[in-house]
């Protein structure tokens, strides 16, 4: 005992010989030739270790460089943190934060940057016309309708007009004693009228107040008054703010004129599930406790890295007189949905391209009709979403990506009947 004491004595008394008791008397004087290296940081150790719990900022970023060898990340040599000392003017300011990173700390081993859209793995909005093509082959599954619905809804969103595309076709008004509560409209969703105009006007570049315009339903069969304008309440970022919401301290960071929503115009929703989610209370039908704005909580809900993501994706246009949905927010359960596919892609939006693509693999349930909804739907839609979520920043349409190349998005045999 005495022995082992005595030798913890002598090393004590070494340190104290090689390093001074101030640490910045050595990093702040002119610099000398070093020697005794892995002496020298044995000693430096022991000097800063202590100081981790009054200076975590920057006494334990510099215990943790000196130890670097050790512990496999970039090993730093002492006059390298001496640099790095004087650089950041911490000589003589022992309350200074440092703005740099400190020498041989490890890296975040992950990489937020998009991707190319060459290195990238499949992509979202794929065209679902008879007969488009596609080159890529999958290395995610594709989760069906029930492992779905078994994730919790985490976010509900519209972009405006369909980032998908469908074929022109007769379809089949589902019949009122199937208790359907929309009506599909004789054609599907591929009139690119107002996607063309607005594509013409930026030349590649976003307008300023405006979003991109997806694929609309047609209109050829409405009259006027089926057309007429209505002022949405709640689907207007402005008017549904609460009472005294503070913009800079809320979680509604956005710009007021990114898009709006009228009667005639179609919007595909997206039913957003995560494994990332959670359901609180099991006792009640609505599996979606966790719904927020925007898709952190699906991308990194509670902390996950890795969930499993579905995207379920309906198109509306706005029609009066079509059937009143008295919920359109827990889901795509409340209409039919017969006519739909599913394949592994992307996230979209108007920020991804053909050339910076998405970084995520998604499985997309998207149906294949466009259906008719009465203004006051929708606009419940958006009281749904602020008031029993305090959801503000979605209550506006997004922008549509355009249709990815076909070289960027799956083969057509990934492409199955939602099964």
């Amino acid at each position: 005992m005495w022995s082992r004491l005595a030798v913890c004595a002598c090393l004590v008394g070494s340190v104290a010989a090689m390093c001074p008791d101030d640490p910045e008397v050595d990093l702040c004087e002119v610099d000398e030739q070093e020697t005794s290296h892995g002496v020298r940081n044995g000693a430096w150790m022991a000097l800063l270790l202590p100081l981790a719990s009054t200076r975590p900022s920057l006494a334990t970023g510099l215990a943790l460089a000196l130890a670097a060898g050790s512990v496999g990340v970039d090993a730093v040599t002492c006059g390298e943190l001496k640099t790095f000392y004087k650089n950041e003017q911490c000589c003589g300011q022992p309350t200074q934060e440092v703005s740099a990173p400190v020498p041989g700390t490890a890296a975040c081993p992950y990489s937020f940057a998009k991707p190319a859209c060459s290195t990238a793995e499949p992509q979202t909005p794929r065209d679902l016309t008879a007969g488009a093509v596609g080159s890529m082959t999958p290395k995610a599954a594709t989760l069906t309708d029930d492992q779905a619905n078994f994730l919790p809804l985490v976010n509900v969103h519209f972009h405006l007009g369909a980032e998908h595309k469908t074929e022109a076709g007769p379809c089949s008004p589902e019949s009122s004693s199937e208790l359907s509560l929309v009506l599909a409209i004789e054609a599907a969703y591929s009139d690119d009228t107002d996607s063309i105009a607005y594509d013409a006007a930026s030349s590649g570049r976003r307008l300023a107040g405006n979003v991109r315009p997806g694929f609309m339903c047609s209109k050829s069969s409405l009259n006027a008054n089926q057309l007429a304008a209505y002022n949405f309440t709640y689907c207007n970022f402005a008017a549904a703010l609460p009472l005294g919401f503070d913009l800079l301290s809320g979680s509604a960071h956005v710009v007021f004129s990114k898009g709006d929503v009228q009667v005639g115009k179609s919007y595909e929703i997206h039913y957003v599930h995560s494994s990332a989610g959670m359901d609180n209370n099991a006792t009640d039908d609505m599996n979606a406790d966790l719904l927020a704005d925007g898709l952190g909580g699906a991308a990194n809900g509670r902390g996950l890295l890795n969930p499993m993501i579905v995207v379920q994706g309906q198109i509306f246009q706005i029609v009066h007189g079509a059937a009143t949905v008295d919920d359109m927010l827990h889901g795509w359960t409340v209409v039919g949905h017969d006519n739909s596919v599913m394949y592994p892609g992307s996230t979209t939006g108007q920020s991804h391209d053909n050339e910076v693509c998405s970084p995520y693999s998604i499985t997309w349930h998207v149906d294949k009709d466009c259906h008719q909804v009465s203004p006051e739907s929708f606009d419940n839609l958006c009281k749904q979403m602020s008031e029993a979520y305090g959801m503000y920043a979605d209550l506006y349409p997004h922008g549509s990506r355009k249709l990815v190349s076909s070289q960027y998005v799956v083969k057509s045999e990934f492409v199955k009947p939602l099964a």
